[in-house]
């Protein structure tokens, strides 16, 4: 792997405080300008490794690793810095807060489809899915460090402004999470609607007919339908979902979706999209994280709403690999582009790569329940994901006249359906494939037990990531963050030297992932496993046969005393550290022969 993650976040630290910080001054150089979203990704950046990477944690001052501590420097020193951020988390909920409410305003992030037109005051108010799965990384992270940080502190005005600061973060994590749960939709249409339609040619890879299809899909989804009617929805839902004759699909909108009352930031279609379900999903995840649990972040209402929340992620997991699964031995994922319902017409590889990240929600869901992950479930997926690196213009030049490169630049155009409601129709522009493919990439890699697989997958890895360090800005305050497509596709127009806020979070995500994988133990390889017993069997027996030629006695330096402690430690880390077994038994052998060949020089007299 090309990646150091430690010093690779480091070094965007230093970028994010050269840019961020202007004679002391916080500020947001991003090219996207100040807005909810955007601030808080400049400071997740900041404060999500702290959280999930325990060398890089600086809540503790005199705990706090020297580089941490450089990297931290235009903060202060190592007592200054910690005070600093928390003034700078202080000063981000302040800005976005109304009387004490927490306000979620997108700013640019999303914008008018008609070029020409401008958003209304109104839609200026609009909270989104992308806001509060930000929301819920950044106040998790925050609230992380302001408990750590305040077990440190002993002036009484500090300790008081820390305890306001905790008490914001928690309502900005409550009104985060309830605003998912509006955001959920589940949306019923028939069979041959435009959107029964372009499901069932999504599905259908084989020349079959439709009614064995339909039947066969409403079977498969039946358990999952069940699961939905005992969820608190929208009242028409309801008997539609009774209904077995209708289709339907479940995930996240944009927003708020509408309801009877007249709420002007409940303006949502009922429709789940790809990007917004995968963008909640990756927040919700946090909820249930081994550092959320240990560190008592959720309050007791907080755990009753992410139970809910996580009984959603659930089951819209469980549904969309059903779909990319449906037929069995040819998942209809494995023949790109996706085609979305919601956006009939378009077939897209970034649709396919939204499916695609659901599915490994799903198989790392599996393994942390039961540890095993078969290796035909992750086939199909890595091949999908190497398909996408090569569509996606990464492993394989992109054509000139094809839409690859729009895939990075500008992005994928998201509409949000509903917006037209209180001003111009809005869109999101989302430009990270590239680092959203690398995180599955390293995701699936450290599921699978198959090293020839696991191989496979680390080196497309590693020309993404390749190819996302040559798109860092080379010139600016903002030198090292993201984003610089033109540096790759040299035909682009040279953008801003302004950071991409959105790309760079996703980018320390990736490290995240990456660091997160060197601690944790690699997946159980069954060849492995055979390979480091057949050894320990050639050379306990080969021990044996040398313990029986030598009389019994104590010697000081019996060389066989090494031996058995090497085979006895390689048999109690086989199957937690097979490689090392490996090594110890080999040593071991070696050791063995050479006794052996002494004893046959001495019986010739050499």
């Amino acid at each position: 792997m090309l990646i150091q993650p430690r010093r690779a976040l480091l070094k965007i630290w230093q970028s994010i405080l050269s840019c961020s910080l202007i004679e002391q001054s916080w500020g947001n150089p991003g090219r996207d300008g100040g807005n909810s979203i955007s601030d808080a990704e400049q400071l997740v950046c900041l404060l999500y490794p702290a959280l999930k990477i325990p060398v890089l944690d600086f809540s503790v001052p005199d705990a706090t690793e020297p580089d941490v501590l450089k990297a931290l420097s235009p903060l202060g020193d190592f007592a200054i810095a910690p005070k600093a951020l928390a003034g700078i988390v202080k000063d981000y909920l302040a800005a976005y807060s109304d009387e004490g409410r927490p306000v979620f305003p997108p700013g640019s992030r999303v914008r008018p489809l008609d070029p020409a037109a401008e958003p209304s005051p109104g839609q200026e108010e609009l909270e989104t899915v992308e806001a509060y799965s930000m929301s819920v990384t950044f106040s998790l992270s925050a609230l992380a460090f302001i408990k750590s940080f305040a077990k440190q502190v002993r002036g009484e005005e500090l300790t008081a402004e820390l305890r306001t600061t905790e008490a914001a973060l928690d309502r900005r994590l409550t009104h985060a999470i309830r605003g998912l749960l509006d955001s959920f939709a589940v949306d019923v249409f028939r069979k041959d609607s435009p959107k029964g339609a372009t499901l069932l040619r999504t599905l259908s890879q084989r020349h079959q007919s439709e009614d064995v299809l339909v039947d066969r899909l409403r079977s498969e989804l039946q358990p999952i339908r069940a699961g939905l009617r005992g969820l608190s929805l929208q009242a028409s839902v309801g008997p539609l979902l009774a209904d077995e004759e209708l289709l339907f699909q479940c995930g996240w909108s944009w927003g708020p979706v509408r309801s009877g009352d007249d709420d002007r930031l409940r303006v949502a279609e009922p429709v789940p999209a790809l990007y917004f379900t995968v963008t909640a999903m990756d927040g919700i995840v946090d909820f249930f994280s081994r550092q959320t649990l240990l560190l008592g972040l959720l309050s007791d209402e907080q755990q009753a709403l992410a139970h809910a929340l996580r009984l959603r992620w659930e089951l819209t997991q469980s549904y969309w690999t059903a779909l990319a699964r449906f037929g069995g031995a040819h998942w209809p994922l494995a023949d790109p582009p996706w085609r979305p319902t919601y956006n009939e017409g378009e077939d897209s590889d970034y649709a396919t790569l939204q499916v695609a990240s659901v599915v490994v929600h799903n198989l790392m869901h599996r393994h942390g329940a039961d540890d095993v992950t078969p290796v035909d479930d992750l086939t199909p997926l890595a091949e999908v994901l190497e398909e996408l690196a090569a569509r996606g213009g990464i492993t394989r030049r992109p054509l000139a006249d094809a839409r690859t490169v729009e895939l990075h630049d500008p992005g994928e155009l998201v509409p949000l359906p509903g917006s037209e409601r209180c001003g111009p129709a809005l869109g999101l522009r989302v430009s990270d494939y590239a680092p959203m493919l690398l995180k599955r990439m390293l995701q699936l890699a450290g599921l699978t037990p198959d090293l020839r697989q696991r191989d496979r997958l680390l080196s497309v890895a590693d020309d993404l990531v390749d190819h996302l360090w040559h798109r860092r800005l080379a010139r600016g305050p903002a030198a090292g963050l993201w984003d610089a497509p033109e540096a790759v596709y040299a035909h682009r127009v040279a953008a801003s030297t302004a950071p991409s806020w959105d790309v760079t979070e996703r980018v320390v995500e990736v490290l995240v992932v990456a660091a997160t994988a060197v601690n944790t133990p690699l997946a159980r390889s069954t060849l492995l496993a055979e390979i480091v017993e057949e050894i320990l069997r050639d050379a306990e027996q080969l021990y044996a046969q040398e313990v029986m030629r030598r009389p019994v006695g104590h010697s000081a330096n019996n060389p066989l005393d090494g031996v058995e402690s090497a085979l006895r430690r390689a048999r109690d880390i086989a199957s937690a550290r097979p490689g090392v077994a490996v090594a110890l038994a080999i040593e071991a052998l070696r050791e063995l022969d050479y006794l052996a060949l002494a004893r046959d020089r001495a019986v010739r007299g050499d």
